[in-house]
């Protein structure tokens, strides 16, 4: 121990933690994400055409849409992600494989580019004089998001998890420095960008900017670099709410789901009432794109009434819901999706409705508190995952989720331990406090749809404490012994 405290007290050693992160990535890329994903092409996921097909309409059509024929798709996905492989598309001329590569060519820099991004906010989020102290500290910090595991399975995926990740951590740099109106205005810059990739992200900005009202300088000054940061993020994410009502006559500040398929109003009311007495709709959905009995939870019979209903909007959904019938010909359940002249979305919708309706006059106390609590108990101890992946990659990722739920909880104890100490600049902890904080609760009783992918900005975030309780066990000890 004595021996790997001394290493990361050196400077030079953040060389050779960038070197190990760099590695891992490419190992994963080249051979990790073939097992782990369970199939050689994993760069490209289900949701990837959404973000792409948005900028090839674009392109092509100078309207940005996920699909021409549908209104609500020009409002399905922010554009941030698409514009992203949009200047890959445009200076591969329109190259649409190329464009692809060379975007996870970019991601996989970022999540590199982000060890250092991680070690310069734990030096700057600090008090501590001690610069031997300080330099072990950002070491850790670095480490930790270098070898860390659900970090390093998305950086080669083309989703919006890694680029958002990055442009966050750009902000939270840039608001940290030296307090001015150039920095308050990048931070603002590239955490607009951010919430434009991943729209979660705007979830961060309005705590970044109270976050300054804890810097030592007089309130005029406060206010100014606060309304530098205000401006920032006007001239970034404020484009998209802008667009929707200057060029469309909507206001819509986030996306619209809206636009049938795969989001019809079948599948949609079916999430919608799964989530109303359960944490997790994956076994009930598998069960009904199988034809199977579906195990509804208990919460689910408030009358006799409703065990017909479920019963009848099963089959429903098994042989004429437009949504259901999508995703079992992805699943290669079934050849054909199911005709828009024959479609029953309408009766499942209603009664999924009506059930969802019934869960919230009913069984509200199940509705408001239980569910939205075990959704809330996942953000910190989600233990397996779901999928056709091999039993060994189901238990090396349990071991992987146990070892997110440690470096969460020292998170938030090294957050306590930091500001008690005086270690953290107030900003930087109460940032870090309560945006996995408002996060969690906001996913967990409004959103409630729970994939582990959604809480890794702020897993990230809590490496940074984590870090500190590692400096305050071992480093003070190894202090004192010498």
């Amino acid at each position: 121990m004595k021996q790997i405290v001394s290493k990361l007290s050196l400077p030079s050693t953040f060389f050779y933690i960038l070197i190990l992160g760099i590695l891992l990535r490419l190992f994963f890329v080249f051979y990790g994400g073939k097992i782990y994903y369970g199939k050689a092409d994993y760069f490209t996921q289900g949701d990837t055409p959404t973000w792409f097909n948005s900028f090839v309409n674009l392109a092509n059509s100078c309207t940005y849409t996920v699909n021409p024929d549908i209104e609500n798709g020009k409002f399905f996905r922010p554009p941030g992600y698409s514009f992203l492989f949009g200047i890959f598309y445009l200076l591969t001329f329109k190259n649409y494989i190329l464009a692809s590569k060379l975007l996870v060519i970019l991601q996989v820099l970022m999540d590199v580019f982000s060890v250092w991004l991680v070690q310069q906010i734990a030096f700057m989020s600090v008090k501590e004089k001690d610069e031997r102290k300080k330099i072990v500290f950002g070491n850790s910090a670095a480490l930790l998001f270098a070898v860390y595991p659900f970090v390093i399975v998305w950086a080669p995926v083309l989703y919006a998890e890694t680029s958002s990740l990055f442009f966050l951590l750009m902000s939270v740099f840039f608001s940290l420095r030296l307090i001015s109106g150039k920095n308050s205005f990048l931070s603002g810059v590239f955490g607009g960008i951010a919430a434009l990739i991943r729209l979660q992200c705007i979830f961060a900005l309005p705590l970044l900017c109270i976050a300054y009202l804890f810097q030592k300088v007089d309130l005029k000054r406060k206010i100014t670099v606060m309304a530098f940061f205000g401006f920032g993020v006007l001239i970034t994410y404020g484009l998209w709410p802008a667009r929707n009502y200057f060029l469309h006559d909507r206001i819509i500040f986030s996306q619209d789901l809206n636009i049938g398929k795969f989001w019809s109003k079948d599948y949609m009311a079916f999430m919608d009432y799964v989530y109303s007495v359960r944490t997790d709709h994956t076994p009930v959905y598998r069960s009904l794109i199988q034809g199977e009995k579906v195990n509804w939870p208990a919460a689910s019979y408030l009358s006799k009434r409703d065990s017909i209903l479920l019963d009848s909007v099963s089959v429903l959904c098994n042989t004429c819901g437009t949504g259901f019938s999508y995703f079992m010909v992805q699943e290669g359940v079934r050849s054909t999706t199911v005709a828009q002249s024959i479609n029953c979305d309408s009766s499942i919708a209603a009664i999924f409705n009506e059930l969802r309706d019934e869960q919230r006059k009913q069984n509200g106390l199940h509705y408001w508190l239980t569910v939205p609590l075990g959704n809330f108990q996942k953000c910190f101890f989600k233990f397996s995952i779901y999928g056709n992946k091999s039993t060994s990659v189901k238990l090396i990722s349990s071991f992987l989720f146990i070892f997110r739920t440690l470096f969460i909880l020292l998170g938030f104890y090294g957050i306590f331990l930091g500001l008690k100490n005086k270690f953290f600049e107030k900003g930087f902890g109460f940032f870090v406090l309560s945006y996995p904080i408002i996060w969690y609760f906001y996913l967990s009783f409004f959103y409630r749809n729970m994939e582990i992918r959604y809480l890794l900005h702020t897993d990230v975030l809590l490496l940074i404490p984590a870090a500190f309780v590692f400096v305050s066990l071992i480093f003070n000890k190894y202090q004192k012994a010498t």
